[in-house]
Order: C-alpha cells, then sequence, then structure tokens
C-alpha cells in the first residue's frame, strides 16, 4: 500500500519546492504572532490516522513549527481505525482528524467516520479525509455520503495546501466550539431562568393557597365575631328596654339584679374586642414587646389572687407551689401577666365543682417551667391538635356557663413564641389536663 501513501516525495522533494523557504512565512496565522505569546500548555491536538510511518512523520515535519491563534500544535497518531478509536475516546478534545480511507480495508476510514459521527456524537472534529486511491472512495459519493469537512488527494498535498487545510479547519473547529459555548451558555441560562419561573410559580400557587385560607379564616373570624358579640348586646338591649318600659313596675333589687347581667353582658363583649384586638396587634407585628429580667413568683401569685373569688364559686382549690422563689425569665412583664391569666381563668372554667387546680412553678438546668394542671374533662387526640387555634371550638365546654371568645390559647401560644419560649399541653380524657410552658433562666 506503499504507491497510495505519498503527501510528497521525499525531503528532497520538499526542499526544492522550497517548503520551507523563510519568505513564504506558511506558518503565520492572519497575523505575525510573538513567540511570548505563544502558549505551550494549550496546544491544538491533531490526529494523524494513517498506516504509513511516513505518513506520520511528513505531516509533523511540515506543521512542526505551525501556530494558530498563539497555539501550537500537539499532534497524536494512530495507524488502523481500531487503534483510532480507542485513541478518540481519550481524546475527545480532537480539533482536526486527518484521516486514510484505506487502511485494514478499503473502507475502514469511511467507517470510522460513521464511528465518530453516529456512535461517538462527535460533530466538532473536523473530518478531512486523504487517500492515495479515490477509486476506492469517489469524492463526490463520499462528501455526499458522510459527514466528513474536506476531501483530498494526498499527490495534491502540497505544503501549502497542508497549511491551508489545518487553518481552515482550525477556524470552523474554534467557531463551532465557541457557537456550541454559547449555546451551552444560554441553555443554562435559560434553565436557570426556567427554574426560577417555576419557583416564582410555586411560591404564587403557595401563597394563593394562603390568601384563599386567609380569606376564608377572615370570613369565620367575622361570623364568629358578629355571633359573639351580638348575644351579649342583644342581652344589653332587651334589658335597657325592660327597664325603660317599666321602670316603676320592679324592685330595687330587681334592678340591681339587670344592671348586673347587663354589666355581665358588658364585660363579654369588652372581653372579645379586646382579645380581638390583640389578635391583630399580635399578626401585624405592632404589638412591642419589652424583654426583661422577671420573677414568675410574684407575677404568677398576683394573678392567683385575682381568681380566688371566681374558683372558691365552684368550691375549687387553687394550690400554688415554687421550688424556688426568685426564679427570674426574660419576657415582657405585661404579656407574662396575660399568659397566665389566660391559663388560670381556663382551668377554673373548664373544672368541675370540688376539684383542685396544682400552679407549680419549677426550674431545670437553664429553663424556667411553668405547670397548670386541672381535674377537669381532658382533651381528645383531635383537641389537642386544634387546641391553639383561633376561635376552635373544643369538645370540653365551661362547667358553670362561663364566656370563653375562643382566642385565649391563641394569644397564649402568639405570646410565649415571641418571647422565645414553649408552651403545649399533656391531657387525657376524663384525666384534666397539663398546660405547660417552659423561659429560658435570666442570667
Amino acid at each position: 500500500m506503499t504507491s497510495d501513501k505519498h503527501i510528497v516525495n521525499d525531503k528532497m522533494a520538499i526542499e526544492e519546492n522550497n517548503i520551507f523557504s523563510d519568505d513564504d512565512n506558511l506558518f503565520a496565522d492572519d497575523g505575525d504572532i510573538a513567540m511570548s505569546q505563544i502558549d505551550d500548555n494549550n496546544a491544538w491536538e491533531i490526529m494523524i490516522i494513517d498506516d504509513e510511518e511516513d505518513v506520520h512523520q511528513l505531516t509533523r515535519f511540515v506543521l512542526d513549527d505551525y501556530v494558530y491563534d498563539g497555539r501550537k500544535l500537539k499532534f497524536i497518531s494512530a495507524y488502523s481505525a481500531k487503534e483510532a478509536e480507542e485513541m478518540i475516546l481519550q481524546h475527545p478534545d480532537v480539533a482536526i482528524i486527518l484521516l486514510d480511507v484505506v487502511m485494514e480495508t478499503i473502507d475502514s476510514g469511511l467507517k470510522l467516520v460513521k464511528y465518530i459521527r453516529e456512535q461517538q456524537q462527535n460533530h466538532f472534529v473536523r473530518i478531512i479525509l486523504r487517500t492515495g486511491q479515490s477509486g476506492y472512495a469517489p469524492e463526490k459519493e463520499v462528501i455526499m455520503k458522510y459527514d466528513i469537512n474536506d476531501y483530498k488527494n494526498k499527490t495534491e498535498l502540497t505544503d501549502q495546501k497542508l497549511f491551508t487545510l489545518v487553518t481552515s479547519g482550525l477556524r470552523a473547529y474554534f467557531n463551532i466550539i465557541e457557537i456550541e459555548s454559547y449555546r451551552q451558555d444560554l441553555e443554562k441560562k435559560v434553565e436557570a431562568r426556567t427554574r426560577e419561573l417555576q419557583q416564582k410559580n410555586e411560591e404564587l400557587v403557595i401563597l394563593n393557597k394562603k390568601l384563599i385560607l386567609l380569606d376564608e379564616e377572615k370570613s369565620e373570624f367575622l361570623s364568629i365575631a358578629a355571633h359573639d358579640l351580638k348575644n351579649p348586646l342583644a342581652s344589653i338591649q332587651s334589658l335597657a328596654n325592660l327597664i325603660r318600659a317599666a321602670f316603676n313596675d320592679f324592685p330595687k333589687e330587681k334592678l340591681i339584679e339587670f344592671a348586673y347581667m347587663i354589666e355581665t353582658s358588658s364585660q363579654k363583649m369588652f372581653d372579645l374586642i379586646k382579645s380581638l384586638l390583640d389578635v391583630n396587634a399580635i399578626e401585624s407585628g405592632e404589638m412591642s414587646l419589652i424583654i426583661d429580667s422577671y420573677s414568675l413568683t410574684p407575677i404568677t401569685q398576683s394573678v392567683i389572687e385575682n381568681y380566688i373569688e371566681p374558683a372558691k364559686q365552684k368550691n375549687i382549690k387553687l394550690n400554688f407551689t415554687s421550688t424556688k422563689k426568685d426564679s427570674k425569665v426574660l419576657v415582657d412583664e405585661s404579656a407574662i401577666y396575660q399568659i397566665l391569666d389566660n391559663l388560670i381563668s381556663n382551668a377554673i372554667k373548664y373544672s368541675p365543682y370540688d376539684k383542685n387546680i396544682y400552679i407549680r412553678i419549677s426550674e431545670i438546668k437553664n429553663t424556667v417551667r411553668f405547670e397548670i394542671q386541672d381535674e377537669g374533662q381532658g382533651l381528645s387526640e383531635d383537641d389537642l391538635k386544634q387546641l391553639f387555634g383561633r376561635f376552635k371550638r373544643l369538645t370540653p365546654r365551661p362547667t358553670n356557663n362561663e364566656h370563653s371568645t375562643g382566642l385565649g390559647l391563641f394569644i397564649v401560644k402568639k405570646l410565649v413564641n415571641s418571647m422565645n419560649g414553649k408552651v403545649w399541653c399533656e391531657s387525657q380524657v376524663d384525666l384534666g389536663s397539663t398546660f405547660i410552658m417552659e423561659f429560658p433562666t435570666a442570667i
């Protein structure tokens, strides 16, 4: 196969054709490049695939000083299509392949083209067929059927033509890689933007669900508030009309009783309105807390004193113990008073007659624990799940027709959380409930 393996006849022929004449400037890219601008560590990879060693040597010899865009050439040699397949896997960034057609078989080079383009899906490398026997691979047929970039007979490849061929091939490869880089960058930007839009869409869906929920809660809120305000207001209106219409018909004692009923109804309305305002202030962030060091014991004793009479009316005994007289916590004084007032009043409301309520303060490590334990009806699992919700009507009912807004425990939870505390309830049906709070100890 030596007859079809000549780029040039021999070195003498090369010299006679003045291939390496200094006047030709064959190896300068579009302009002269200073040696200091040449990057020796970033060479263009050129793969020579041919079964003749002479072809490899002469190609390297002719292109030895070639520089394009400040980068030299790095030559990779394969002597068969089989070997080339392995080399291509090892060098995926080859810019140009100078490929012989006839090697192991008369079409091994063409089969290799299909392997590169179809199996390896490498459409970047510029493939230049070089053949010495064009009859085995007619140019027109090969160009139409195979994805190659140029077709040359070895006999016509002078140094000048080889230079031009490599230059056009590198220029095309460079442009393709640059376009691919832009495409990938654009693709990444599109993917990032798509993810961002998807995330925004998911956030909008979540926000929309929250808005729907808030709208439902607002409707429920207004409905319950209107209902709870309507009853005491109707009672006040009725009693007022009764007194106005028949004032002289009632004895003094009856009028005092009516006045007491009006006062009670007014207090219910006041409590509900105050609770609604507290909820609004908490949720809108308008409630400002002043956190400082306070002892729970005197505050708890003060709240207990306020409920001695309501407890006596149901013959309930309030039992208070504290393992440490001065258990100080970081809280807002007004908020902690409101929390204790809610929890102790609830314990009395939901406790049957002749029972005990145990109020305990203890200190564990860096935490002060406050417990209120009653002997009431207890709570089911479903009740516990919605215990601290807004306007939640639970299974247990006040045992002496006491009034409840359904907002007390919701406010307790919000206030405790805002002061870095924790609150929860442990309960069993018919065995009573224990409400527990924990706050960090003040240092």
